[in-house]
């Protein structure tokens, strides 16, 4: 009986074991990047977490400060367009602040307004050009996916590594500062003062999930000094 059912034991084993595989492999840098943020905007509802470290000189002042402890939580409903934020910035007079995007509504709070807490539409924000304005993931991802594709941009595979109780795609990418110009401009900085020739930035990517989970990067400038950033994402769904 047992050598009858063999074969269909085996045949049931093999279907179900099938659907346990590991995805397949990428290898391709600009893959991981384009695919990993087409699946975390895909998310329902992800936490991401900003840390600062090091000092910071201000251009042409001399001042400098430290950024230790400078941090930034957000919980982010995508689909709600819903978004709560806390900002802690210890070193400018032990700065907090609260922020509220519920719908077409912004609400802020801070340390130095008191308990009150301020509105406005986000049409009217958008208006005057905050970039708090509006949350529009899907323009997000295409906005990076393009900048990725530019002239001089370098992207690159590194060993995966592990983050937390998973594996990490490692993606290397390389901006020259040229290519910041722009942004630099609104600032009234130059790009290159901060990052030299380019900026390099380290994105790990969920190996199973392909889930954004980390985007980090650091700047020792003789202008502006020597400090590292860290973005970090979790809570998916």
């Amino acid at each position: 009986m047992l050598r009858r059912l063999s074969p269909v034991l085996s045949a049931l084993v093999a279907v179900l074991t099938a659907g346990q595989s590991a995805a397949p492999s990428l290898t391709s840098p600009t893959d991981i990047s384009t695919k990993g943020l087409d699946a975390t905007m895909a998310l329902k509802s992800f936490h991401m977490s900003l840390a600062l470290d090091g000092t910071i000189t201000v251009p042409n002042s001399g001042a400098s400060f430290s950024l230790n402890s400078t941090s930034m939580e957000a919980d982010i409903d995508v689909a709600a367009k819903n978004v709560h934020l806390t900002l802690a910035v210890p070193a400018f007079l032990g700065l907090t602040a609260d922020v509220l995007v519920i719908g077409k509504d912004l609400y802020v709070k801070t340390s130095m307004t008191g308990q009150e807490w301020s509105h406005q539409p986000t049409a009217k924000v958008a208006a005057s050009g905050s970039p708090a304005a509006s949350i529009d993931p899907q323009k997000m991802v295409d906005e990076v996916s393009a900048f990725l594709k530019k002239d001089g941009v370098v992207t690159k595979k590194l060993a995966d590594v592990d983050c937390g109780d998973r594996k990490c795609y490692q993606v290397s990418v390389t901006v020259p500062s040229a290519l910041m110009a722009g942004a630099g401009a609104v600032a009234s900085l130059d790009p290159s003062t901060v990052f030299g020739d380019a900026v390099v930035l380290n994105l790990l990517f969920d190996r199973e999930k392909l889930w954004l989970t980390e985007v980090g990067t650091s700047v020792s400038s003789d202008t502006v000094g020597t400090f590292s950033a860290k973005l970090s994402f979790s809570k998916f769904d």
